[in-house]
């Protein structure tokens, strides 16, 4: 999840039982089309996606959950409901006061317990790292780690390496229970927290809730994964399918599929593959142009919005300043405030993957939200935002993926379609 300025504005900042019954053809607008089929019951690989309203008190729009299964190694299991499904990061973290069940911790060489500050693009989210099994369907992540937020064996304060970054991404949020990364990145940070501590992830922490910590150098073996890369099957990637949407409304329900091409239910053929424009990337980026504007793209469930780069001018006429009746926020005629076009205007977004190829035009249609919030609509197809990450960064967000079948595959695993990583629609 790459928390953005979308975030903020929407409120403040970047589940189900059955499957859907239907079998849906999907097709990305001059990205091909692949046939998924939906089965009336749960599947070993496969599990619901809710786009719903998680908190009346707290309205948040475009926000997809699934729920996880955690347990220790006593097998004693938590079912944590309303997860955030995010595609823009890596790893399972939970918010405080959620696991009612005890955890190992993870502890470094001295036998000192880790805690990690996990970075997005607008605040970081620091925890302990608990050692876990996590269960999605059938399939399985035997003892990794995973982070939670308000653990009493480290300091509740996040050190100073991590706070000076960035605001916390967490204080006061109750938008889900947890954040479950399933991005291209087969752990969360990768060779860089293994050579140095620059990146002031991880820390070896002594004193408890009142103690101190100091930046360490972690092993990619013993970082935060993502869990799909610890099942022992469907373990190179993930599929994601949703309804198309196009109105605001109260719900919407998709499917997370496990693996890419290994079952009957997660193949991808007629997708386009998109590999990184950027060389030596484990998360890819796409050459993009918004609208004529030359920027970067990438496509993230965890943004609840279009996220659209600044370079040049979007052509959307926008409304002067006013009250969102639910929150008071200005949510019009602002920089980086949502597009409030008086008429829906679609823009042509094309995409290169790896050397330019392949090409599309993607549509993407964004409208006046101001109806929807007022009504606390929890599904808002056409929610666009200027995007406040860099001039020419693009977050395609999770209106993107309505109408959509988009695969994400993790890097350096081997698919039927090529290596990892790259995304699929």
């Amino acid at each position: 999840m790459r928390f953005d300025q979308s975030d903020y504005w929407a409120k403040r900042f970047a589940a189900c039982t059955g499957v859907i019954a239907m079998t849906a053809t999907l097709v990305g607008c001059g990205g091909g089309s692949a046939s998924v089929s939906l089965p009336p019951k749960s599947v070993a690989n496969q599990v619901p996606v809710t786009v719903e309203m998680f908190n009346p008190q707290n309205p948040f729009p475009n926000r997809p959950y699934v729920t996880v299964t955690v347990c220790n190694d006593q097998n004693d299991c938590q079912v944590i409901d309303h997860v955030l499904l995010d595609t823009g990061s890596t790893g399972l973290r939970l918010m405080p006061g959620i696991l009612n069940i005890a955890l190992p911790s993870q502890k470094d060489a001295n036998g000192n317990p880790i805690g990690e500050c996990m970075q997005y693009g607008a605040g970081y989210f620091w925890g302990a790292q608990r050692i876990a099994t996590v269960k999605m369907a059938g399939e399985v992540a035997a003892n990794i780690p995973i982070t939670v937020a308000g653990a009493t064996d480290i300091p509740s304060a996040a050190p100073q390496g991590c706070a000076q970054l960035m605001p916390n991404a967490i204080s006061g949020l109750a938008e889900f229970k947890g954040i479950l990364g399933i991005g291209p990145q087969k752990t969360d940070c990768g060779s860089s927290c293994e050579q140095d501590t620059k990146q002031q992830m991880y820390f070896s922490c002594t004193g408890d809730s009142a103690g101190a910590c100091v930046s360490i150098l972690m092993p990619v073996s013993q970082q935060t994964p993502n869990p799909i890369a610890s099942f022992s099957s469907d373990n190179n990637g993930s599929v994601l399918v949703f309804p198309g949407v196009n109105a605001p409304q109260d719900k919407s329900i998709g499917s997370l599929i496990f693996g890419i091409g290994t079952q009957n239910n997660n193949q991808i053929n007629g997708l386009q593959i998109y590999r990184s424009s950027v060389p030596n990337q484990d998360f890819p980026m796409l050459a993009a142009s918004v609208n004529g504007a030359a920027s970067f793209a990438f496509l993230d469930t965890g943004t609840n919005a279009y996220s659209l780069a600044q370079t040049g001018t979007v052509t959307i006429p926008g409304r002067i300043p006013y009250l969102q009746a639910i929150s008071g926020v200005t949510v019009c005629g602002e920089a980086g405030g949502p597009y409030c076009p008086p008429q829906p205007v679609s823009l042509q977004i094309r995409l290169n993957g790896a050397n330019g190829n392949p090409t599309s035009w993607q549509t993407i249609n964004l409208a006046d939200p101001t109806p929807a919030f007022q009504q606390n609509f929890a599904v808002i197809p056409a929610l666009g935002f200027q995007s406040s990450i860099s001039p020419g960064m693009t977050i395609l967000g999770l209106p993107f993926y309505f109408g959509r079948t988009v695969a994400t595959a993790i890097d350096g695993a081997q698919t039927s379609y090529g290596l990892g990583p790259f995304w699929a629609f």
